[in-house]
């Protein structure tokens, strides 16, 4: 899986640099996240479809895909898949391990139904969490708060990254300052902002290494 990650570094590049070329391209998250998943569908590893193990051919980029364990939204909690309690979440986007879609049914692939979900290490080569910002407000510190507590329990997962952009510094605050321990997340900040009538960028990686 190490061929992977420098493509998802390259093509996040192309993202963050896009954004700062056309910061006001997107109008709302749920746009941002259409242009996300073509720019990195646009790249034939990412379209590249494997065979199941009962014959069913898929990709290995999709979008919304579930969580294996739950999640208590509000109480940003999680709990075993085998708990009932919260309910199963969704990575806006993930990238599937070709091997894990090459020795698993189709019903495990697409891990809609939790008594056919895997949940093994490695199942999942990336999962992304996105944020798109306009107006800062208190609103996104808790849904940034539970994007990261899925990502943090994404024991499926090897590389986890939430990408969190902004198109102004107005009300700005740092949504990462109460995070002791990121484990083995990649936070990218990214916010274009004009400043003297001239466009600036500031990108903030977290944890700072």
């Amino acid at each position: 899986m190490d061929q992977y990650k420098p493509l998802i570094e390259k093509t996040i590049k192309t993202i963050i640099n896009q954004f700062h070329r056309k910061p006001y391209n997107f109008f709302n998250e749920h746009e941002f996240h259409q242009y996300c998943y073509h720019v990195f569908y646009s790249k034939k590893e990412f379209s590249k479809q494997f065979t199941t193990k009962d014959g069913k051919k898929t990709n290995i980029l999709h979008p919304e895909y579930p969580t294996v364990k739950r999640f208590d939204r509000k109480k940003i909690e999680c709990f075993e898949k085998d708990v009932k309690q919260g309910v199963r979440a969704r990575y806006d986007m993930a990238i599937l391990n070709p091997v894990f879609i090459q020795t698993n049914p189709i019903n495990t692939i697409i891990n809609r139904n939790i008594k056919f979900s895997s949940g093994k290490q490695n199942d999942v080569i990336s999962a992304f969490e996105f944020k798109f910002i306009t107006n800062h407000d208190k609103k996104f510190q808790h849904e940034i708060d539970y994007d990261f507590s899925k990502l943090s329990n994404a024991q499926e997962v090897n590389l986890k990254y939430m990408l969190v952009f902004a198109n102004t510094i107005r009300n700005e605050v740092d949504y990462f300052a109460k995070i002791k321990d990121f484990k083995d997340v990649n936070i990218i900040y990214v916010v274009v902002y004009e400043e003297n009538n001239k466009k600036k960028i500031k990108i903030k990686r977290y944890p700072n290494v």
